[in-house]
């Protein structure tokens, strides 16, 4: 259960993140947004995002950490710090429920920053991001 609820949270964001139509604007390509998990296939097209859950304890009673890594080619880094400025609007205190309804959670925007890269013109910026998920017939461990 713990699989599919961790997939859930993730499509969640997923779907937040990738149907905005500022982020579409800004980090689109064809007005699609390439996210994906854990790892990027080789040579992606850029821009595009990458994203991790990190579980730490019981899924729906806890606090765990959602990482979100923006990537782009460009002059200048200046694609990548719109969308990190709409990132956290989008997800800062966000309150979602799953759509199995099996899970809710509050997102927090944690910390970023920069992470150098040895090509050039290739940016990369790391988000770390706070969850506290808690089982949607408990909401009550969901403050803020």
């Amino acid at each position: 259960m713990a699989v599919e609820t961790g997939q859930a949270v993730r499509a969640a964001i997923w779907t937040r993140v990738t149907g905005d139509a500022t982020i579409k604007s800004v980090y689109g390509q064809s007005g699609t947004v390439y996210m994906y998990r854990i790892m990027a296939p080789q040579n992606p097209a850029f821009p595009y995002l990458v994203d991790r859950l990190s579980i730490g304890g019981d899924l729906l009673h806890g606090t765990h950490t959602y990482l979100l890594d923006l990537w782009d080619y460009n002059e200048s880094p200046t694609r990548i710090d719109s969308a990190v400025d709409r990132l956290k609007i989008l997800l800062h205190e966000w309150r979602f429920t799953t759509a199995s309804d099996e899970a809710v959670g509050l997102a927090e925007w944690f910390s970023g920053g920069y992470i150098p890269t040895d090509a050039p013109k290739v940016w990369h910026y790391a988000t770390q991001w706070t969850l506290r998920l808690g089982a949607a017939r408990d909401i009550t461990n969901i403050v803020g």
